[in-house]
């Protein structure tokens, strides 16, 4: 009996050993092999487990093989498994639908004593080391963790298995016919669960509104109107054929998508493809709240684009900002501040103020760009200021008596300044070629004009005489 080989202790477990396994709902020890989910569906990936114990070496080390239908799954490797001790082992594993006949076999063994040497062992004495277990894996087609062999509907689309097969449709699809509607939303709402397009107008049932009417298919405005019918089908308040002739989409309330509707649009003369209609950098829909004519790069004509008039901050809806009389872009051509009624504060407003950049002048009498605080002739008539003052006449007025003669002219002619009629001859000094001597022509006038006006007289007298005489 010496010469036999030790009897092998080397089992599977459930043979001679027995364990509870850690992650096993339920024990399946006494039969040695067992999965981490015993209610798990086809498709559903588990954990295949068994036990090596070794009862009889000082260390042993073997293979795992886990078989399903004869099939190889996977290996696993025992390594120096000490005297008495178990260890569990488990390959993960995506179970089939059916019948699931699970194997563990333990192969490759190697024994080793306490001093290290290897004691061979034949595989005679381990051909019947595995551990059997037979699994009937159902499938769980919608996932209600019931198995179509206990689900009444298969695929939960509210028409049980059986009154699919008296229609026809499929009992482990929702949708048979694939066109976006359960099967049962396709018997209650009369279609045809088993045509993807009912009413064949070319449209599937799960995106055609109106799936009984072979004419409409779709309602862009939601009210209730199929577009083919709808006179207005965005409901923007333009029918589709103004919208044609707008030149707009009348599926879009807004066709640019500017935040304006294409109603509005023609309304203020924009362009309904444009988001910015007169390119001016403002869109359409913040020309409409900064009150600017989005239809207009300027909109109130003040010679600024509403763009530059929004960064230079004057009123783009305003020609005159400031409200001092001058448009904006007349300011800005000035050099004056279109957003200061008096740019250079000198209490003159810029409409009447000659000189609007220079604080100490308002006034140039004389437009020579002087202005009269430092112009010596404000009025530009060849006297000094101080030599009119002296004379009497008007530094502000280069002809102070509105004679036709400049007062220098006068000063030339030696007539008088302060007198429109130097002469008095009737005759104004810009208009008598000698304004110094009374014109003689006018004596004779005035004997002409008294011998006319005596006449007059006389045949009034006469007329008088004549016409009381004969009423007597």
């Amino acid at each position: 009996m010496k010469n036999m080989l030790p009897r092998c202790c080397i089992i599977l477990l459930g043979c001679l050993f027995f364990v509870t396994p850690v992650f096993a709902a339920i024990s399946f020890v006494s039969q040695g092999i067992w999965l981490s989910d015993d209610h798990a569906f086809a498709g559903d990936t588990v954990k295949i487990y068994t036990v090596v114990v070794n009862n009889n070496f000082y260390l042993l080390s073997a293979d795992v093989q886990f078989f399903n239908n004869d099939q190889l799954v996977d290996t696993v490797s025992v390594s120096s498994l000490p005297f008495e001790e178990a260890r569990q082992v488990w390959v993960e594993y995506t179970l089939p639908a059916g019948d699931n006949a699970l194997r563990a076999v333990v192969t490759n063994f190697v024994a080793t004593n306490e001093s290290g040497g290897v004691e061979p062992i034949s595989s005679d004495h381990v051909a019947g080391f595995q551990s059997d277990k037979t699994y009937t894996i159902d499938t769980d087609t919608d996932g209600d963790n019931i198995g179509n062999t206990d689900d009444p509907d298969d695929d939960n689309d509210g028409l049980s298995d059986a009154k699919e097969l008296e229609l026809g449709t499929d009992p482990l699809n929702a949708d048979t016919d694939g066109d976006g509607l359960t099967d049962n939303d396709e018997v209650t709402k009369g279609l045809n669960p088993k045509s993807a397009d009912s009413d064949g107008d070319g449209y599937a049932d799960g995106v055609d509104l109106f799936p009984t009417n072979s004419n409409e298919w779709a309602d862009v405005d939601g009210d209730g109107i199929g577009d083919t019918s709808d006179l207005d089908d965005d409901n923007d308040g333009l029918s589709d054929i103004e919208e044609k002739a707008f030149g707009s989409d009348p599926l879009n309330v807004d066709t640019d998508g500017d935040g304006v509707t294409d109603m509005d649009e023609k309304i203020h003369g924009s362009n309904p493809n444009k988001s910015d209609s007169d390119d001016d950098g403002i869109s359409d829909k913040d020309e409409l709240a900064l009150g600017t004519n989005p239809a207009s790069n300027d909109s109130d004509g003040d010679g600024i684009s509403d763009a530059d008039e929004r960064e230079a901050g004057t009123n783009p809806a305003n020609e005159d900002s400031d409200s001092d009389g001058l448009r904006d872009g007349e300011e800005l051509q000035k050099g004056t501040d279109p957003l200061n009624a008096d740019t250079d504060g000198d209490g003159v407003e810029d409409l009447v103020d000659i000189l609007p950049l220079d604080a100490t002048e308002s006034v140039d009498t004389d437009l020579d760009g002087v202005g009269n605080n430092q112009d010596l002739d404000d009025d530009g008539d060849g006297i000094l200021d101080e030599e009119e003052e002296r004379a009497g006449t008007d530094p502000l007025k280069a002809d102070s008596d509105r004679d036709g003669f400049s007062d220098k002219q006068e000063q030339d002619y030696g007539t008088n300044p302060l007198s429109n009629d130097t002469d008095e001859d009737g005759i104004l000094d810009g208009s008598d070629d000698n304004p110094l001597v009374p014109d003689s022509h006018i004596v004779e006038w005035v004997v002409q004009l008294g011998a006319l006006f005596s006449f007059l007289l006389a045949i009034v007298f006469y007329g008088v005489y004549f016409f009381k005489s004969r009423a007597y």
